[in-house]
C-alpha cells in the first residue's frame, strides 16, 4: 500500500471597510490535512480540518479503499525541497494600524469620494510528503485590496474598484494608484475610434476550461484536435506558472506531489497548442504528461485543476506596445465566451489611457471579438499596467469592436 499526505494550513486576517472607516477584523486559522492511499489501481482518501491523529487519518483512507475508486498510483519523485514565497508582510499587531492609516489618508487626500469594502492578509504554508520519499514545502504571504469607491454626489452604490494582489506592501504607492484613478475620474471624454483597448489578463480565464484534458479529449472544446498546431499569434505563451515568487500563495507542487521543469508547464508556446491541462488519472487514462496542476478537497480525490494558468508578458512596459491613446478597460460587468470563442465584455468602467497614464472616463459600452482574432491577428502583446504601482496585473493589448 501506498500513501501521500497533504497539509495545508492558512492563517487570514481581513479587516472591513465601511464609508472611509476600518470597521471590523476578522481573523481565520484553516488547518486542513489530507492523506491518500493506494492499492490495486484503487484510492481511498480521508480528511480532517484542525488538528488530527495522521495514524488514524490513514486507517480511514485505508478502509476507504473498499468504496472501489479507480486511481491510478504514480509515485511522486523523491525530491526534498522547501520554498518562501514571500516573507511575512505585516505582523498581526500591526495589520490594522496599518489598514486604518491608509483608509485614513486615502480618504483624506480624495475627500470625493467614499472607500468601502475589504483588505486581506493570508499567510499561507502546504506540505507534501509520500512513501515514496517526496517531502515538499512551500510557505509565502499575500495582500489583497478589494475598495469600492464611491463618488459622494452618486447615487449608485458603487462607482469603481480599486483592486490589487501583492506579495509585498506599499501604503504610498496603493495612494498613488488611487490618484491615477480618482484624479481623472470626472474628466468625462469621448470613446476613441480605432483604438487598441486593453483588457486585464484574467480573460485567459475564458480558455481554461478548454484547455483541460478531460474536455479536450471529449472533443467539447474550441481547441478539439488542434493540439501540436498554431492557433495564435507567435507571440501568445500562456503557462501554468508554479514559481515561488508568484502572487496567489501558489505552491511549487500541485496535490499529488508533481513538481514542474523550472516550475513551469506550457500550454500555449509561441502560438502553438503545446499541452493540456492534467492530473495523474486524466494523464494516466490520455497518456498526456503531467501539468502539475491537480486539486482536490482535503477529503476529495484530485482532479485537474486551473490555478496558475497566465498569459506571459512580451514586453516590460505598455509603453513599448502602445503609441497613441488606448482604452483601458476597469470594470466590466461579467462577459462570456461561446463554444465558437465569440467574447462579448460588457464594460461599466474605462479609461483612455496614452503614454503610462490615465487621462479621463469614457460612458459605458460593450467590447466584442472572436478570442482566436483577439490573440490571433488583433494581438499586439502583453505586459504590466504601466498606469500603477501596486496593482501591476498583467495587461493585454488588442483590438476588439466597440459597441457604444
Amino acid at each position: 500500500m501506498n500513501y501521500e499526505k497533504s497539509v495545508k494550513n492558512i492563517t487570514s486576517y481581513s479587516v472591513s471597510v465601511t464609508n472611509n472607516a476600518v470597521t471590523s477584523l476578522r481573523v481565520s486559522e484553516d488547518l486542513k490535512t489530507s492523506v491518500r492511499v493506494y492499492e490495486d489501481g484503487k484510492i481511498g482518501v480521508a480528511g480532517a480540518i484542525g488538528e488530527c491523529s495522521e495514524s488514524s487519518l490513514l486507517e480511514e483512507a485505508r478502509q476507504k479503499l473498499n468504496q472501489g475508486i479507480p486511481y491510478p498510483y504514480c509515485p511522486a519523485p523523491a525530491i526534498r525541497r522547501s520554498e518562501r514565497g514571500s516573507d511575512e508582510i505585516i505582523s498581526y499587531n500591526d495589520f490594522v494600524p496599518a489598514c486604518k492609516s491608509l483608509v485614513k489618508r486615502l480618504s483624506e487626500s480624495f475627500p470625493d469620494f467614499i472607500f468601502s469594502n475589504k483588505i486581506n492578509e493570508e499567510k499561507y504554508w502546504q506540505s507534501y510528503s509520500s512513501s515514496s520519499g517526496a517531502a515538499l514545502n512551500y510557505k509565502s504571504n499575500n495582500i489583497t485590496m478589494a475598495l469600492t469607491i464611491k463618488a459622494k454626489d452618486s447615487a449608485n452604490i458603487m462607482d469603481l474598484m480599486y483592486s490589487a494582489v501583492q506579495n509585498r506592501y506599499s501604503e504610498d504607492e496603493i495612494v498613488a494608484d488611487a490618484g491615477a484613478l480618482l484624479g481623472v475620474y470626472k474628466n468625462r471624454l469621448q470613446i476613441p475610434e480605432g483604438v487598441l483597448v486593453l483588457i486585464p489578463a484574467d480573460i485567459v480565464e475564458f480558455l481554461v476550461p478548454h484547455l483541460v484534458a478531460e474536455k479536450y479529449m471529449a472533443g467539447s472544446g474550441i481547441f478539439n484536435g488542434r493540439l501540436g498546431q498554431k492557433i495564435f499569434d507567435g507571440k501568445v505563451s500562456i503557462s501554468l506558472s508554479r514559481k515561488s515568487d508568484n502572487k496567489e500563495n501558489l505552491p511549487f507542487f500541485d496535490c499529488e506531489g508533481t513538481v514542474l521543469k523550472g516550475d513551469e508547464y506550457p500550454l500555449i508556446n509561441g502560438g502553438v497548442l503545446s499541452g493540456l491541462l492534467t492530473c495523474k488519472r486524466s494523464a494516466s487514462r490520455y497518456n498526456l504528461p503531467l501539468s502539475g496542476g491537480a486539486e482536490a478537497d482535503f477529503d476529495g480525490v484530485p482532479s485537474c485543476g486551473t490555478d496558475g494558468v497566465r498569459i506571459l508578458p512580451t514586453s516590460n512596459s505598455l509603453k513599448n506596445l502602445v503609441q497613441g491613446k488606448a482604452i483601458y478597460i476597469a470594470v466590466t460587468s461579467g462577459g462570456d465566451m461561446t463554444t465558437s470563442g465569440e467574447v462579448g465584455l460588457p464594460v461599466l468602467l474605462a479609461y483612455v489611457y496614452e503614454d503610462g497614464k490615465l487621462l479621463g472616463t469614457l460612458p459605458e459600452f460593450s467590447l466584442s471579438g472572436n478570442i482566436f482574432d483577439m490573440l490571433g491577428r488583433d494581438f499586439i502583446g502583453a505586459a504590466k499596467n504601466d498606469a500603477f504601482s501596486f496593482a501591476d496585473e498583467t495587461l493585454i493589448v488588442t483590438r476588439m469592436k466597440i459597441n457604444a
